[in-house]
């Protein structure tokens, strides 16, 4: 009897106990979408396999960087749609970055996919087939979404006020918060939209990843390219990416139009291309570039190869330029030299002095 008693007014108490409101529950902790629990596994940074081609695989998954990406919302099956159970079946096929999404497209009332992103790129350069639909020449040179996207794109990081690092800051969440009382869809909604309406690349960093392919000297002559990197870093343009600089214009600031996705790099031939003879000085005078630019701005060749025969005045210009600095160099060295010599021998001289007869 004394253990129902005991029973009967736990239940009693709790009933009778008030409840914790919202505002003192303990926030939720935001994780990515990970229901099927694959993270339990897949967290251990040795996990990996050997294929049937004998490569060694990675399938080790950094949550943490999971949770700073856009991603972070989509399942794993969602993806991975073929994994049904565990261990998984071999072989795994190919995640199709072109599959409708969990998340509805708020413009048009639509899963989201990537189609459209595919649709930009069969229209520019690095599509795999010419205007006619048939396959070009070596299409497997052409890239794919992971060639660019080769790490999950990560949202910039929450800053202080004043901009002492780069990125958010958190004076801004609390101009949010006043109306969305939850600060996890805050944070993730103003990252989702700030990350995007930022550059999310350094200007090396966009050099570097042209470069994979624009570098590449078997790439470069089998479609018969200009090494266009190289002659990029001779630029003003190049030289001030390679020491840190913020304000100069890397390959998609030149090569993509303004207001146009920069997955649609056109050809310079391309009457639309923003590369295009006719559309260059309106490129080069942007806003955030050479702003009421003169006529003579668009007629200057960034990737000018100066062995070629086009550039024989800059080639020898170039020389020239090398001879005259050697020579100013030389003669410093040289009058360098001379001081020094005479610190060490104040008084020889390579004359001999003459006597007061004037023998």
């Amino acid at each position: 009897m004394g253990r129902f008693l005991s029973l009967f007014f736990i239940i009693l108490a709790i009933a009778l106990c008030p409840r914790m409101s919202d505002a003192q529950q303990m926030p939720a902790v935001q994780t990515f979408a990970d229901e099927e629990n694959c993270i339990m596994c897949h967290k251990f940074p040795g996990l990996t396999r050997v294929d049937k081609g004998e490569r060694l695989r990675l399938l080790f998954i950094n949550e943490a960087l999971v949770k700073e990406g856009p991603h972070f919302r989509v399942k794993c099956s969602e993806c991975h749609s073929d994994i049904k159970k565990i261990p998984h079946e071999t072989p795994i096929k190919e995640v199709d970055c072109l599959r409708e999404c969990h998340v509805m497209e708020p413009s048009t009332g639509k899963r989201y996919t990537h189609k459209r992103i595919q649709d930009f790129i069969d229209k520019s350069v690095h599509s795999k087939t010419d205007k006619d639909g048939r396959p070009k020449k070596y299409e497997e040179d052409t890239p794919v979404c992971k060639n660019c996207h080769k790490d999950n794109p990560l949202y910039k990081p929450v800053s202080y006020f004043k901009e002492i690092h780069s990125g958010l800051t958190e004076r801004s969440f609390s101009r949010c918060s006043s109306c969305h009382e939850k600060r996890e869809f805050v944070e993730s909604f103003y990252k989702h939209v700030s990350s995007r309406v930022r550059k999310s690349s350094t200007a090396q960093e966009v050099i570097e990843l042209c470069g994979s392919c624009h570098e590449d000297r078997e790439v470069i002559k089998r479609h018969e390219l200009k090494n266009v990197v190289y002659t990029y870093k001779e630029t003003f343009h190049g030289k001030s990416a390679m020491y840190g600089g913020k304000r100069q214009p890397d390959c998609t600031d030149c090569h993509v139009r303004a207001g146009e996705s920069i997955h649609l790099i056109r050809k310079k031939d391309d009457v639309q291309s923003s590369v295009n003879k006719n559309n260059v000085l309106k490129t080069c005078s942007q806003i955030d570039c050479h702003q009421n630019a003169g006529p003579n701005l668009g007629r200057f060749k960034v990737h000018l190869e100066t062995h070629s025969s086009e550039a024989i005045i800059e080639r020898y210009t170039f020389y020239l330029f090398i001879i005259l600095t050697a020579g100013v160099l030389i003669g410093l060295f040289i009058v360098m030299f001379l001081e020094q010599l005479r610190s060490f021998f104040p008084d020889s001289s390579i004359f001999k002095e003459r006597g007061r007869d004037g023998r």
